[in-house]
């Protein structure tokens, strides 16, 4: 009997096992590829290529391609890595082999990613001298957007134990893990650099990380502009995390990479034609990073692709005076947690403006639900509050003066007195839900014009 049932677990674990291979293997539904535009970059010895990435392995994931492209037309290429990627336990425990990790062992993984970068970027045709480490916290990025943002609040690495960059590399010595300083090195980069050509996440990524780092510099750009910054850069996004997109997992340089489906029509995408030089050296350019390789190999090649995909940098919405307008929709099962629960679904955000207030609608699948809790995150650019920033929540207990929240149906909606806002031209606008304490949905961050 007892051999009867070891058989019986044996045949269930390799049946699941079976059909776990063949759902990664099973092409995803994208959108087709004859109806993306083509990224045509004139590129000369005159361009500067910025690329923003907020791990090592990122830029070669993300962007190899058109790093190539850029060196053989003679463009200076430049690099900047917001974090080391010191935040990954189970790619320290694999290549350091330890059981236990601490702050020690981790950010020795970030000086090995450090290193594998400088390779990866070497081998695409990178100076060493191109490539620029800031040294912010992997995997707390969004709390540096969100929570952490004065030099008094700064954030501690759960993982490397320090709240300041540890090492000596760094773009800017020993700098304090908060917003202000992390916008601070964005800009002035941007400053120094001037580029013609920017590069970094797409605000759809599913990665904190990689939408933080989207909203630094999406932030630093419209600041720049506001002050008056010269400089008109050709700007896209990249795309590396959207739920299990894409697939089949592993190589094929001769498969296209199309956008997720649930998001084909929500921008501007652009395909970059490879070469087979050029597939060829991306895919050994990600093999580069053996750290991660190691322990996600096959998502990692999954993007060594006969094309490259980009989104144009999105355009801010405007909202004009007692009109109500969308400003938003959220594609349904962008994550995990909206799969599970329909309640914690966001499907779209309005909006409304008048001459004394804000009102905005975040609306849901279901019902609202009190075991469902929704934040509203609101950054104001310019104005006389710059930078002003309003975390709203549903239900709280306490909202700041003058701000209402109520439920109707399926829809919250949050009312903001204009004068919070200081007369700012641009709002930066996110919204997320959480069930307990897990992010369940995340509705992508968006620029508002205000009038």
């Amino acid at each position: 009997m007892r051999r009867f049932g070891k058989t019986v677990l044996v045949l269930l674990v390799s049946v699941l096992t079976m059909f776990n291979i063949y759902y990664w293997l099973l092409p995803l539904p994208i959108g087709m590829a004859s109806e993306l535009g083509l990224l045509n970059l004139e590129l000369t010895d005159r361009d500067k290529v910025l690329v923003f990435a907020p791990h090592p392995d990122d830029e070669s994931v993300g962007t190899a391609g058109i790093i190539q492209r850029a060196t053989e037309a003679g463009s200076t290429v430049k690099v900047v890595f917001v974090t080391c990627g010191d935040g990954f336990r189970h790619a320290a425990q694999r290549r350091l082999r330890v059981v236990r990790t601490n702050g020690n062992t981790m950010q020795e993984l970030g000086k090995i990613r450090q290193v594998e970068a400088w390779s990866a970027l070497s081998l695409l045709g990178v100076l060493a001298e191109n490539v620029v480490f800031l040294g912010y916290p992997d995997r707390g990025l969004a709390s540096l957007w969100q929570q952490n943002w004065s030099v008094n609040t700064t954030y501690c690495s759960p993982y490397t134990g320090v709240a300041v960059s540890p090492y000596c590399n760094g773009y800017t010595a020993e700098a304090a893990y908060c917003g202000q300083v992390l916008l601070k090195d964005i800009e002035a980069l941007l400053r120094e650099e001037k580029p013609t050509v920017i590069l970094f996440p797409s605000n759809y990524d599913g990665h904190p990380d990689h939408w933080a780092t989207n909203a630094f510099v999406s932030y630093a750009l419209e600041e720049l502009k506001l002050q008056g910054w010269q400089f008109k850069p050709k700007v896209y996004n990249y795309l590396v995390h959207y739920t299990d997109w894409p697939r089949p997992w592993g190589a094929n340089l001769v498969q296209e990479l199309g956008p997720p489906a649930g998001i084909a029509g929500e921008s501007q995408w652009l395909t970059l034609w490879l070469s087979w030089s050029e597939r060829i050296k991306k895919h050994n350019a990600i093999l580069l990073h053996k750290s991660q390789v190691a322990v996600m190999q096959g998502f990692l090649t999954s993007f060594a692709r006969s094309t490259e995909l980009f989104h144009s940098y999105p355009s801010e919405l405007i909202l004009e005076p007692d009109e109500q307008t969308v400003l938003a929709t959220d594609a349904h099962g962008d994550s995990l947690g909206d799969r599970l629960d329909r309640y914690t679904d966001i499907t779209c955000l309005s909006g409304k403006l008048n001459d004394t207030e804000l009102e905005l609608a975040l609306s849901l699948t279901g019902a609202v639900r009190s075991n469902v809790k929704c934040e509203l995150e609101l950054v104001v650019l310019g104005g006389n509050l710059p930078r002003q920033r309003l975390l709203l929540s549903y239900p709280a207990k306490e909202l700041p003066s003058g701000i209402t929240a109520k439920s109707e149906g399926n829809e919250i909606l949050f009312t903001v007195p204009r004068s919070l806002l200081g007369k700012a031209p641009l709002l930066f606008v996110a919204a997320e839900t959480y069930q307990g304490q897990m992010r369940a949905d995340r509705l992508c961050q968006i620029r508002v014009q205000l009038r």
